[in-house]
Order: C-alpha cells, then structure tokens, then sequence
C-alpha cells in the first residue's frame, strides 16, 4: 500500500451532488476536491464534461446549503458497476469555499482544512 501525498486530507462522507441535472453522490471530500460515484449506465452523460476535463457540480451540505464550484478532473477509474471520478476544485461561486471550510471545521474537523500559510487565511492548494 503507498501513502498518499495529498496537501489536504480527505474524508469519507456521501453528499448530493448535482452534475449536468444528474443527481450524484460524492465518496469522499476534501477542502481540495471531491470524488463523485455515477452509476456506469450514467456516464455517457458526463463524457462532454469528462473529455474536456472540466465539470461544474453543485454540493448540497447536511445544513442544506448549496455550494456550486467549477473542478478540473483529476481521474476516471471504473469500480464494479459504477465509476469513481476524482474532481479537483478550480473555483466557486460565490462565498461557496468559506461555506465549505466551515462545514469541514464544524463537522468534521479542523484536521481536514487546508494549513493557512504564513499571515494568510486558509486557501485552495495550488
């Protein structure tokens, strides 16, 4: 087994997700991304999205917030009957990265934010 070297650690947690109308739902979360389950009878309506790379999603949060954020794709990998899409967030709407490091910090814990550097708020790694 490798270790992984990610700046931001994820979490196990299942969230909607909506993506081109399909409701989805995430595996795991991060303050840096996400990874979503589709249904492989489902994926030809993403593969737009997945073969230029880029997909918009809306997060709904446990509290009912609505977070809608732009992500580049990281990877595609199929497991069994559905497919793992890993998604690395670009940008958001609005203040839809604060409402979600708030709902990281509050439910979660500080343990899964991203490490502010010196003299900054925490931010998306780069």
């Amino acid at each position: 087994m490798t270790r992984e070297n990610r700046r931001v650690p994820r979490f196990v947690k299942r969230l909607a997700v909506v993506v081109r109308g399909i409701l989805l739902h995430t595996s795991n979360l991060s303050a840096s991304g996400m990874q979503v389950a589709v249904p492989a009878m489902r994926i030809f309506e993403i593969k737009p999205d997945l073969d230029a790379g880029l997909m918009n999603a809306s997060i709904r949060l446990p509290n009912q917030q609505l977070i809608a954020a732009a992500c580049d794709v990281a990877y595609v990998s199929q497991y069994g009957d559905e497919y793992l899409i890993g998604l690395h967030f670009k940008n958001f709407l609005d203040d839809g990265f604060d409402q979600l490091l708030a709902y990281i910090e509050r439910d979660v814990g500080r343990q899964y934010l991203p490490a502010p550097k010196h003299g900054q708020p925490a931010s998306l790694p780069t």
